[in-house]
């Protein structure tokens, strides 16, 4: 029977009956889809940006009907459809606002349903039900054709050749020499000694108290004590250690900017990739202000930006001085490992996926990942503990699961007397929900610090646990809704959130920004303003965005084979996945900064594949 419908169903198919009803249904479809997302909180100019792709990509590919039943076809097919769905859930408000209205009346008054009012909502109730479909198969259909164009197109897409005029160290001395200097440049006129931030508070608070805690990572707190006491003790001026701070974080920064336009140019990339690279890391606002910012996001996102680029030139062997690159791929590691909570986890995800995808091919470099990892390991827990160094505690561990909890509180529903008994030794139940946000969870975490019974949760984790599993079986839909309300800054089009931060927070020590404002000051708010405000530079720093790239980096290196570009970008969405899953705020550009920093990079492998290169 399967055997006389599979021929027949092809037939259908094939049909110029069936191919004109389903053109309509792609337009209908995708049409509909960019203009119900008008009613979306996130940025519509991404929504509307790749509709528009689509429609594009739409036109211009081949339609030879016989390739929709090409295998190839499948992959592009589950991709597009995982990219629609999580476009669908994250705007899921669209449709809960539809739906409630009429609840809600009718719940009031029953006898409404019979108004026009009432019908009305009856209609929109109805209408988002008929429109998830449509939606998700607009969605749908606009990243198939993309993906379908890029990945039919991808071997076309070639580097312009060109003589190299110039050395590599020439091209890298430029690029660092003009990043950093301009950067300095604004930090010595606009911000000195640099951005200080609470947590930068925090940090230089344990510094002068000589007490340390691993909520923020230490190594990294070393590294601010450093400066700060070259700034004390030889100069008498903390503002002065900050500024030195500062100084370090913008060489840092652009050495590594500067080191991955240059291995652009060492592989021959096109000229007007590694032109876009370079103006992109000299002149976009987040690498300006995270330069002189006194976070550890900064420094981590730089080593995984340097590790990135010197794997690739491992695998390549790319390097006159191997020795140097070798180093650098144990330094950066170090940084990934130590310099951020969740970088334990992304290394080890690392790890993991060379062993997966070259299993014995780079046996010596895989091992050699495992030693950086196990030293890690020891580093953070026994040694931490000889040293009576605090870990990060139960609460901040907690905060994906603190936040489920609280939004099963906060939408009222019930929960047995054990349960409420349970949560309300960490804190009132009533102020849970009075201070429940569903976008960042430091309101609860610090009403369960300051007024709450913290120790108590350490001490009953398995408890806790429990009844966390057990009020999610019991309530899914507020767990799941908490949990894309607190993530989808990551996975979705981005969201008009604390894009730039460049103040400096109030302080005890002396530390403040005495620089008079001048034209420069001027200039420089009015182009942060620009980027801010202005529809078509939003793109630019939208999370979401630069993950679903990331994402896009991979794939097309799984259409070609190439297991290096592939490999190349698990570091970036590894971050993306431990945000995923404990994610304190839902969309903080520092916490996924190194996807900033490397896409530039990255975005060039899949072009083409790049000739190994190597120097006598």
């Amino acid at each position: 029977m399967n055997l006389v419908c599979k021929p027949k169903l092809r037939g259908i198919l094939l049909s110029d009956r069936f191919t004109s009803v389903h053109g309509v249904i792609q337009w209908m479809t995708m049409f509909t889809w960019l203009t119900m997302l008008t009613f979306t909180d996130a940025y519509y100019i991404i929504y509307l940006l790749l509709g528009i792709a689509g429609f594009v990509c739409r036109v211009s590919m081949n339609t030879d009907k016989r390739k929709i039943f090409a295998r190839s076809e499948r992959a592009n097919v589950i991709m597009a459809a995982v990219f629609s769905f999580l476009v669908l859930i994250a705007n899921y408000h669209m449709f809960k606002r539809m739906v409630t209205e009429i609840i809600e009346q009718v719940h009031d008054d029953p006898e409404k349903v019979y108004n026009l009012n009432s019908h009305a909502s009856l209609i929109s109730a109805l209408f988002a039900v008929c429109l998830s479909p449509l939606l998700f198969l607009g969605g749908l259909y606009c990243a198939y054709f993309i993906l379908t164009f890029l990945t039919h197109k991808i071997d076309s897409f070639s580097y312009t050749t060109f003589a190299r005029r110039y050395s590599e160290r020439r091209v890298f001395l430029f690029v660092f020499t003009l990043t950093s200097a301009f950067h300095l440049l604004i930090l010595a006129l606009i911000f000195y000694p640099g951005i200080i931030t609470y947590d930068s508070i925090n940090q230089i608070t344990q510094c002068m108290e000589n007490s340390y805690s691993n909520a923020h990572p230490v190594f990294h707190t070393m590294i601010v004590r450093l400066f700060l006491s070259i700034g004390i003790r030889f100069f008498q001026d903390i503002n002065l250690g900050c500024a030195l701070y500062s100084i370090f974080s913008v060489l840092l920064t652009s050495a590594a900017f500067a080191y991955a336009v240059a291995t652009l140019y060492k592989i021959r990339a096109d000229k007007r990739i590694i032109l876009a690279a370079a103006l992109y890391y000299l002149l976009f606002p987040n690498h300006i202000l995270y330069s002189f910012t006194m976070w550890k996001d900064v420094p981590f996102s730089t080593c995984v930006l340097l590790f990135t680029v010197a794997v690739f030139r491992h695998f390549k062997r790319i390097c006159k001085r191997k020795v140097l690159n070798n180093v650098l791929i144990v330094i950066s590691s170090l940084g990934i490992c130590l310099l951020r909570g969740n970088g334990l986890i992304v290394y080890f995800i690392i790890l993991l996926s060379i062993i997966v995808l070259f299993r014995k091919k780079f046996k010596r470099l895989a091992i050699s990942f495992a030693c950086i990892l196990a030293a890690s390991l020891i580093a953070f827990f026994p040694v931490m503990r000889m040293l009576d160094i605090e870990q990060s505690d139960t609460v901040e561990l907690s905060s994906m699961a603190i936040q489920q909890i609280a939004k099963t509180l906060y939408d009222g529903n019930e929960l047995t007397d054990e349960q409420r008994e349970l949560i309300s030794r960490l804190a009132d139940i009533e102020k849970i929900k009075e201070r429940y946000s569903p976008i960042i969870s430091d309101p609860l975490k610090n009403l369960i610090r300051n007024t709450g019974n913290k120790d108590y949760l350490a001490q009953n984790k398995l408890r806790y646990a429990l009844m966390y599993f057990q009020i999610g079986l019991a309530h899914p839909l507020p767990y799941f809704e908490a949990w894309v309300d607190q993530t989808r800054g990551y996975w979705n089009a981005g969201y008009n959130y604390k894009v730039f931060r460049y103040n400096l927070y109030d302080n005890p020590y002396g530390i403040e920004r005495n620089v008079s404002p001048n034209l420069m000051t001027s200039l420089f708010f009015r182009y942060l303003d620009f980027w801010q405000f202005f529809e078509l530079a939003k793109p630019f720093h939208s999370i979401g965005l630069f993950t679903w790239l990331t994402v896009l980096v991979a794939y097309l290196g799984y259409r070609k084979k190439d297991k290096l570009t592939v490999f190349l970008t698990i570091p970036c969405l590894s971050i993306i996945f431990t945000l995923m899953i404990g994610t304190p705020v839902f969309a903080d550009n520092c916490y996924a900064y190194a996807l900033f920093c490397c896409l530039p990079f990255l975005i060039a492998l899949p072009l083409k594949r790049p000739e190994e290169v190597s120097e006598s």
